[in-house]
């Protein structure tokens, strides 16, 4: 018997095991037989693919063998993406992370699994079909020279570019743990200023204007006449602040019960909305549509 290939695992290889067979199974129907052992030494487990030297020229030998390349390449690139590739995450989190608390390091792994399945800034490039495709032809390339290949000691020793994007993601998943946990505290101390402000009016309208500016009616419709949001309002002509911290330091300086949300674009208005609903909780209702939301009608009054 010739060896065409072996492929050493650690771990459970029923799978691994099947998808060769297939493969074979397929070539058979050419008319040529390859066999699978299988072997364990220690942790590992080795599949070797091998085909009885007096059934094939030597031409045939490097097309079934080149065949069997392509295949093992194809299957361990898909192997190492959705098997290894979470443990990778973790030993990149533990690596250059550690100082974060076990539940803290369980959400930037979470972050970082959500930016390698969804995409992101820093993943568009490097999407599921990118990155079996990268591995792929790391695998093909290198069984061009060699008849085994060891997946643990190929991950560490050959796809260093690899294993540097991951840990770019996991970068990035800490970034936006850092800012999700900033604005959180932005948030409480927002609801601490909310909660020992007494209320200057019972009920506000807030309406945005295409998602770029606002006005804030009292429940009569006419424009709330105020000192500081006089000065705001001048500061934000002035773009010295934006339009979204002007209108939540008006809200705060208010305090009101109850706040309506209005606006003729509010899509474009969705992160300003969510942080009114998140400092001003259970206060906030999102109007469906009335005239105030109607852009004919907001400089009426």
């Amino acid at each position: 018997m010739v060896k065409l290939l072996t492929v050493g695992v650690i771990g459970a290889t029923d799978e691994l095991k099947e998808k060769l067979q297939q493969d074979c199974y397929t070539l058979a129907q050419d008319g040529f037989r390859v066999g699978i052992d299988e072997i364990n030494k220690g942790n590992y487990t080795f599949l070797g693919c091998n085909i009885n030297e007096g059934e094939m020229s030597f031409r045939n030998y490097e097309r079934i063998k080149g065949l069997i390349k392509n295949y093992a390449a194809k299957m361990l690139a898909e192997l190492i993406v959705r098997q290894e590739e979470k443990n990778l995450v973790r030993k990149a989190i533990e690596r250059n992370y550690y100082y974060f608390s076990e539940e803290e390091k369980n959400v930037i792994y979470g972050n970082a699994i959500s930016l390698l399945n969804n995409g992101g800034n820093e993943t568009d490039e490097f999407n599921f079909l990118s990155r079996c495709s990268m591995i792929e032809a790391k695998i093909s390339e290198y069984l061009d020279t060699h008849h085994e290949l060891v997946v643990e000691g190929f991950i560490n020793f050959r796809l260093k570019d690899y294993r540097e994007k991951l840990s770019k993601v996991v970068d990035t998943a800490v970034d936006d743990f850092m800012m999700d946990a900033e604005y959180k505290e932005f948030i409480r101390v927002l609801r601490y200023f909310v909660d020992v402000q007494e209320p200057l009016i019972e009920e506000v309208h807030v309406v945005i204007i295409d998602g770029n500016s606002f006005k804030i009616l009292d429940a009569q419709g006419k424009a709330i006449q105020n000192q500081y949001l006089d000065s705001m309002l001048v500061a934000q002509t002035t773009e010295e602040i934006n339009y979204e911290d002007s209108v939540i330091s008006a809200l705060i300086t208010i305090a009101p019960y109850t706040i309506m949300v209005h606006g003729n674009n509010l899509a474009k208005a969705q992160e300003v909305v969510e942080t009114i609903k998140n400092v001003f909780d259970g206060r906030v209702v999102v109007c469906g549509g009335c005239d105030l939301c109607q852009e004919n009608k907001l400089f009426d009054n």
